[in-house]
Order: C-alpha cells, then sequence, then structure tokens
C-alpha cells in the first residue's frame, strides 16, 4: 500500500468514529431510544464537523491550493489556466 491508506481503511475508522458517537448520544438520553437514530445522527454531525474543517482549509490556502482543493471536494477538473 506504499504509505497510503486504502478506502477500507478510512471506511472503518469513520465508522469507528461514527459508533463512539451514537454510543455518546444513547448515553447523553439516558441510555434509551432507537440506535439507527443516535447512528444516522452521529453520522451527520461528524459529516458537518468534517465539512466545517474542510472549508476553513480552503480558505486558509494558497489559490491555487485552494482551487484544487475544490475541485477534488467537487470531483471537478481544475481549470489549469489558475493552477501551478
Amino acid at each position: 500500500m506504499s504509505g497510503t491508506l486504502s478506502a477500507a481503511a478510512i471506511a472503518t475508522g469513520q465508522d469507528e468514529k461514527i459508533r463512539q458517537r451514537a454510543y455518546e448520544i444513547w448515553e447523553s438520553e439516558g441510555r434509551t431510544g432507537n440506535p439507527e437514530d443516535h447512528w444516522f445522527r452521529a453520522r451527520r454531525e461528524l459529516d458537518q464537523q468534517g465539512q466545517e474543517r474542510s472549508d476553513a482549509t480552503m480558505e486558509d490556502a494558497p489559490p491555487a491550493a485552494a482551487a484544487e482543493a475544490g475541485s477534488a471536494a467537487t470531483g471537478e477538473v481544475p481549470d489549469e489556466r489558475f493552477t501551478a
């Protein structure tokens, strides 16, 4: 794998974060409620946190790096006139 994480490893790590947050939600609600609701709420919270971090990173990046990051996030091909 030459130092890169596989998609499965990333997904497993994300699932573990969601599981931990869902458990925290379950405990905060008196250990009651629907586990699926806790899971989806945890996933939404973590997705939102990730998006906020991504936006902050792009705001602080030089213009060419921000353009590349934005393109990677949206799946668009960057305009070569605006990249290094």
